[in-house]
């Protein structure tokens, strides 16, 4: 059964500047610069609430389809914690 819509939402964190532009995510912090491309996911990727919140979107997908939103989440979330800590 395919599920119609689904939603994932990520803050972003003080401190963090966000570019989301066709599906190439550019994070910016005090530590340097993070791209990650995701064009070659079925998945819609925007900023809301002002550039304070990262939304990925999927329609018309299966479960292990839907697993990809949470992946790309994660991504997200790797490259915020990329930019905060140094390594």
């Amino acid at each position: 059964m395919k599920t119609l819509v689904q939603e994932e939402s990520i803050p972003v964190p003080k401190g963090i500047k966000i570019s989301i532009k066709s599906k190439i995510v550019e994070v910016s912090g005090k530590h340097g610069t993070l791209k990650r491309d995701f064009k070659h996911l079925p998945i819609e990727l925007y900023l809301a609430n002002s550039g304070h919140e990262v939304r990925a979107k999927m329609y018309f997908a299966k479960s292990k389809q839907l697993s990809m939103l949470r992946s790309v989440c994660s991504h997200i979330n790797n490259l915020f914690d990329g930019v905060q800590k140094k390594y």
